[in-house]
């Protein structure tokens, strides 16, 4: 009879843990399942959305790592906090998500809530160019022409417009930037 009841009692034990293991797994894959997009038309629960990417943000998806940053930027559904938003830019730039670092490019060049620092916003732009992201190839052409840095300009200038127009043989035609780095670059001592 003492077996009988540790038997039962063992089983009643081990089955309360596997459910409630069974819960956790289950509620995970209905979270990894997706989430409907912030800017879709079926868009019902604002804070369902801000919790699913909050929650895979802290797993380390940088793209949303990089909406939550945007959700504290803007203060829409959470109050504003430009901190928290920075961070979360930061940890998305540093797995090389490329709109994270043309952000936090912006964020640095135009002194909007931290220091002006043109040392971190030529490092993010820099960082998004070198994989081929024309936006940034361009805007680092226009901060380094800025800092009268024209070859190394003209040089992201022309990688960018060599993508944007490939079967173009006179690029000159096509961005009069292109053609105004040339003659600056001319002018370098």
């Amino acid at each position: 009879m003492k077996k009988k009841v540790f038997y039962i009692a063992l089983f009643c034990f081990c089955s309360v843990i596997v459910t409630s293991n069974a819960q956790v797994l289950r509620s995970d894959l209905t979270l990894l399942k997706g989430a409907p997009s912030l800017y879709a038309e079926e868009y019902v629960d604002p804070y369902w959305d801000l919790a699913w990417h909050g929650k895979v943000a802290s797993y380390g998806d940088p793209d949303s790592q990089f909406l939550v940053a945007q959700i504290y930027e803007q203060g829409k559904l959470v109050p504003k906090d430009l901190k928290k938003a920075l961070e979360y830019y930061k940890k998305a730039a540093e797995q090389n998500h490329l709109e994270s670092c043309m952000k936090l490019g912006g964020i640095y060049s135009e002194n909007k809530w931290v220091k002006e620092d043109m040392e971190q916003s030529l490092f993010w732009y820099h960082r998004a160019a070198e994989r081929d992201y024309v936006p940034a190839q361009i805007q680092l052409s226009h901060l380094l022409e800025k800092q009268k840095k024209y070859a190394e300009a003209f040089d992201w200038m022309a990688k960018a417009m060599r993508q944007l127009f490939p079967s173009e043989s006179d690029l000159t035609r096509v961005s009069p930037d292109l053609e105004r780095l040339m003659q600056l670059k001319g002018q370098t001592p």
